[in-house]
């Protein structure tokens, strides 16, 4: 394992939080532009302080474990970095707090919901205890029927650990998970569902998904060596090689650009993103990994330059 410094450090925590937040700050700026034809800042920095908390915290206590192995002079270096990420992290809760506050109760439950999975995605889950917790609510009878009910296993559960969950999850609560946030904040009548040519609420929707959906199994290329011997069922290893994760990946991406053939922006995005898939591979840096990160931000921001001039 290599020794952690404070350039990776700062980039795991702080860095790398913000520039995977400023796709979904994008993407929510767009889904507000085409529901209400305007910018709601509200549903805007729930979606991307929300991130920058799930990474964030994420990739926190991975470094705790990392530097915590190294012994303590190691860790009493980086105590005021740790000190410095959780107020970083301290300040972004606090934003998300303001903007649930003026925004409908609706839609701090739709937050919680889409961003739960993301803050337990690595938490070990036991089911004993919350099958303790739950019978605390429920009937006696039920208590009876329970004893001679088959024994719930006690091994934790983890979400990470579930085939193919990371890319579902990826691809639902940053695609899906942004259009209910925004349009729980808005709470505006839908009028058409095509307000903002080319785009339209469905293939926003289905396009974001699917550019999400596809990112994560992109990154899970490249970690292809280290999660095979691992024995972590990602998509890639569960297909056997990543030759035919990258076919997989191409009919997809082809299949959206057929579906949207109207709308510029999402061809070239798509277009974008297939040749990513054949380009970045193990030996790629990660840092080239962030233009699949953009491959969907860059095309909006593109929109929304055009929309400026016309």
């Amino acid at each position: 394992m290599a020794t952690p410094t404070v350039s990776t450090f700062v980039d795991a925590v702080i860095l790398r939080p913000i520039v995977v937040a400023i796709n979904s700050l994008v993407l929510a700026s767009l889904v507000s532009y085409v529901i209400a034809e305007r910018l709601d800042w509200r549903p805007i920095t729930v979606c991307m302080t929300c991130d920058i908390l799930a990474v964030g915290v994420d990739h926190l206590k991975d470094q705790e474990i990392a530097i915590g192995a190294c012994g303590a002079a190691i860790v009493k270096r980086f105590t005021y970095l740790f000190y410095l990420a959780r107020i970083f992290l301290a300040l972004n809760a606090s934003l998300l707090v303001i903007a649930l506050c003026q925004c409908p109760p609706k839609m701090t439950i739709v937050t919680a919901v889409f961003t739960a999975p993301a803050f337990l995605w690595a938490t070990p889950l036991e089911p004993r205890r919350i099958s303790v917790a739950l019978k605390k609510f429920m009937p006696a009878k039920h208590d009876k029927e329970g004893e001679c009910a088959s024994p719930i296993s006690g091994d934790p559960f983890i979400i990470k650990r579930v085939p193919g969950m990371k890319a579902i999850f990826n691809g639902t609560i940053r695609g899906c998970g942004i259009f209910f946030v925004v349009c729980s904040a808005l709470q505006l009548p839908r009028k058409s569902d095509q307000t903002a040519p080319p785009w339209s609420i469905i293939e926003t929707i289905i396009w974001s998904t699917v550019n999400r959906t596809c990112h994560s199994i992109m990154t899970d290329v490249r970690d292809f060596d280290e999660d095979e011997k691992a024995g972590v069922p990602t998509i890639p290893v569960l297909l056997g090689s990543p030759l035919k994760t990258r076919i997989v990946l191409t009919v997809v991406q082809a299949a959206t650009m057929m579906a949207f053939l109207g709308n510029p922006y999402i061809l070239g995005s798509s277009c974008f993103a297939i040749a990513l898939v054949w380009i970045l591979g193990k030996d790629s840096p990660k840092v080239y990994f962030l233009l699949s990160v953009h491959s969907q931000s860059m095309f909006i921001v593109m929109y929304a330059v055009v929309k400026g001039f016309l």
